[in-house]
């Protein structure tokens, strides 16, 4: 009996830490989400929420489209609508994120 309480016991004990272990791994796996770029243009900006039109984003199996990207904490600079820009972002909880965004040099 002493022996089967211990087998359970430990059972328990190496559930709980490779279930640790998995939130931990699902966790960093999101922090090191892809980053994507593209290039685009401004058509609305806010404090949450930046409107971009892009073309095609083949990573992604994306069509052109015109579509919001949440704003990191804290906000990146304004840009005003119509500029045209080069933008990086990544998946997040909630959609995807800017990382960085910058008026095209083109």
């Amino acid at each position: 009996m002493r022996n089967l309480i211990t087998a359970v016991f430990i059972s328990l004990m190496f559930s709980s830490f490779v279930s640790a272990a998995e939130m931990q791994h699902h966790q960093h796996a999101s922090q090191d989400a892809a980053v994507y770029h593209s290039k685009g243009t401004v058509k609305a900006w806010g404090e949450q929420k930046v409107s971009l039109a892009h073309p095609a984003i083949p990573a992604l199996n994306w069509p052109p489209m015109t579509m919001n990207f949440l704003q990191p904490q804290p906000p990146l600079p304004a840009l005003v609508a119509g500029t045209a820009v080069e933008f990086s972002f990544r998946q997040v909880d909630g959609g995807y994120q800017l990382t960085a965004i910058s008026a095209s040099q083109d």
